[in-house]
């Protein structure tokens, strides 16, 4: 029997609220492939509210929506203070869920993953990506085996704790490799309001998405064959959904933050056509004891700054931003560890976007927070679109 969890208990914020080599290129983001298919997606249950989240069950797969992703990224050191960021992303994409008893090689579902190391102290991102059908067990997220996994890249839960899943990650190839133990520190958090994360006005317009705030990471960066013993901190998001963004919205802009205070918010702010801010953007406070909170737009502000423009796409993205949380008394300021973050995928399974490790500082009801996170962002280049759909941050 797996353990239920209520949607979160919502009070109003001022309450308490193919394998490849790596290339020197950016992050992975949170995005499905881009594919030239057309996908039936009046065949796929969409995110609706009261969905019954069960645990461990709802940290894997879910064939019945189009869209699914497991994203993981953190920030690590070791002893001598050389940082590193990673990603390990796991993305599947359904072709049409009425189709049943497929054969072991049978196109209906596409599994993509995605591999980064960020080598903060050489300027450089080491990525790679692979792309693969389930086949005889080559990709998937199997609530029986607790893992989730495309080809030898994996994470697994390790059964403790349904609502703080102990959980192991393997990825590398051609000398760059990472091995983590993750520690969730609080437990699970389900975003949004009702069971959902709305992203827009209508019918199923949102998706159901679940996140581990504060993983306690500690294991091994390997790259050229050197081996770094790392500590730090992992966030994990997982969202499952058919539909999302509508047309007129282009991108967006989300934020991991991880206060040194014990604090952590998820913020999204999605972009509409003439750069106008959607009222549809919200986030989530997590206490230091894992109480969470939702957020509305109108509780936070996300305000660009410093841009860099990208010589390869020529989009020009605000690299540096501040936040403000009024009713926490909380602002920040956001800098990136590195501005060259853009992903450009030369298979094209993927819309180009940036996304990297940043900091943060600033202050919280007057005393001095600092803290580390992600920053993702998309549509700068051309308005982001999915396989002829519209996507979702999450995002």
């Amino acid at each position: 029997m797996g353990e239920r969890i209520v949607p979160l208990s919502i009070r109003p914020i001022w309450a308490r609220a193919g394998n490849r080599r790596p290339r020197i290129v950016a992050s992975a983001g949170r995005i499905l492939p881009a594919l030239l298919l057309t996908w039936n997606l009046g065949a796929f249950e969409r995110a609706r509210p009261g969905y019954d989240y069960q645990f461990p069950r709802d940290y894997f797969e879910h064939p019945e929506f189009q869209s699914e992703w497991w994203y993981y990224t953190g920030n690590l050191a070791t002893t001598e203070g050389r940082r590193f960021g990673f990603e390990l992303t796991f993305f599947r994409a359904g072709l049409d869920s009425r189709r049943t008893g497929a054969g072991t090689w049978d196109f209906d579902q596409v599994y993509l993953a995605h591999f980064v190391v960020a080598d903060i102290e050489a300027g450089r991102t080491l990525k790679t990506e692979r792309i693969n059908r389930a086949g005889p067990g080559i990709a998937g997220a199997s609530h029986d085996k607790r893992t989730i996994w495309n080809g030898n890249w994996s994470v697994s839960f390790l059964p403790d704790d349904p609502l703080r899943p102990p959980q192991r990650m393997w990825a590398g190839v051609d000398g760059v490799s990472v091995s983590l133990s993750l520690a969730p520190s609080k437990p699970v958090v389900v975003h949004g309001v009702d069971g959902i994360s709305r992203k827009a006005r209508g019918p199923g317009r949102a998706s159901h998405y679940l996140s581990f705030t504060r993983l306690l990471a500690s294991g091994v960066v390997e790259i050229g064959g050197t081996e770094h013993a790392v500590e730090g901190l992992a966030w994990m998001d997982h969202e499952f959904f058919t539909d999302s963004l509508s047309s007129d919205q282009v991108g967006w802009d989300w934020m991991s933050v991880q206060l040194d205070d014990g604090i952590d918010l998820m913020l999204y702010g999605i972009r509409e056509t003439g750069g106008f801010r959607s009222a549809f953007s919200s986030g989530t406070l997590v206490e230091p004891d894992g109480q969470a909170s939702h957020l509305e737009a109108e509780d936070f502000r996300m305000l660009p700054g410093r841009t860099w423009r990208s010589e390869e796409t020529g989009a020009a993205y605000p690299v540096e931003w501040a936040v403000e949380v009024p009713r926490l008394g909380l602002r920040l300021k956001v800098r990136p560890l590195r501005d060259a973050q853009e992903i450009f995928s030369e298979r094209g399974f993927t819309p180009t976007y940036w996304e990297g490790p940043v900091t943060y500082s600033g202050e919280r009801d007057g005393q001095a927070v600092t803290g580390r996170g992600y920053l993702e962002m998309t549509g700068y280049d051309k308005p982001f679109t999915l396989g002829g759909q519209t996507g979702g941050p999450g995002e």
